[in-house]
């Protein structure tokens, strides 16, 4: 099985292999010895300098285009299942209806599983602009309303800069942060703790934290690249195993024709 994790930044080419090996801390205890992961940077976009550009909706759609492109890429290439490492879920919904292979993102396939662990979660995201809004209205998406704490998408306790860099250097600062926050959580009524962040998430499986003991109790903290990963190899096995469509092919996910396909990327000057 081979398996695609798409970026949503450009990077150097002399970073690739720093950056799976930290996204591989969070995927390689839960996949399965044959199952390939490749990283997959998008080809032109943001660079990831300046976290601001994010919260601009004009640039968060150009930069969804260049992620669903490169999940088309790794359709034609020959990937089994692909993934966006952002828990925004950007370019999920629409690469689901444009490509034949499956499509995850780390906040539904983990809020979902959350909802199998407990009653309620919480979440606990990266500390910058507009993220929790942009997680809430994940929350909203997904119908889950009633499944998270009141006031239950927090912020980190530092900058994600911060944790960012010194989490690099000592994946504790982030993990520390995090279960700081949990044990908030789980006091005002979560069950499980979500880590909103495909950056911090690999950083406490780094550390180790998986999850926090309150009053005596194991409270779960899950890192979203480990669910979303191992939610598409369990799919891409499934499909295979029984050829159950993946996702279900009716209304805003069936897929276009390959002549409509052509003829609509062709207005847009998009290769065919």
């Amino acid at each position: 099985m081979k398996l695609c994790l798409v970026l949503i930044t450009e990077m150097p080419e002399d970073a690739h292999d720093f950056m799976f090996s930290m996204v591989q801390q969070s995927f390689g205890r839960v996949l399965r010895p044959d199952t390939e992961v490749v990283l997959k940077p998008i080809k032109r976009g943001l660079k990831g300098d300046n976290p601001l550009d994010f919260d601009n909706p004009y640039f968060a759609f150009l930069s969804k285009g260049a992620i669903i492109e490169a999940m088309i890429e790794a359709e034609r290439e020959g990937f089994d299942a692909v993934w966006v490492n952002c828990f925004g879920d950007p370019g999920v919904k629409e690469a689901r209806a444009v490509v034949g292979i499956p499509v995850f993102g780390p906040a539904e396939s983990t809020m979902l599983f959350a909802c199998q662990l407990g009653r309620k979660f919480a979440v606990i995201t990266a500390n910058m602009p507009g993220q929790v809004a942009q997680v809430e209205e994940q929350v909203r998406l997904h119908g889950l309303q009633d499944r998270i704490i009141p006031g239950g998408v927090r912020p980190d306790r530092h900058p994600f800069v911060e944790t960012w860099e010194k989490g690099l250097e000592d994946p504790k600062f982030a993990a520390d942060s995090v279960a700081e926050g949990a044990r908030e959580c789980v006091a005002d009524g979560a069950d499980v703790i979500v880590v909103g962040c495909c950056g911090t998430g690999p950083l406490c499986s780094m550390a180790g934290l998986n999850k926090i003991t309150v009053g005596g109790q194991d409270v779960s903290i899950l890192d979203p690249v480990m669910v979303v990963a191992k939610t598409a190899e369990m799919a891409v096995d499934i499909r295979k195993a029984t050829g159950l469509p993946v996702p279900s092919r009716v209304r805003g996910y069936a897929l276009p024709s390959r002549e409509d396909a052509i003829k609509v990327r062709s207005l847009f000057g998009l290769p065919t």
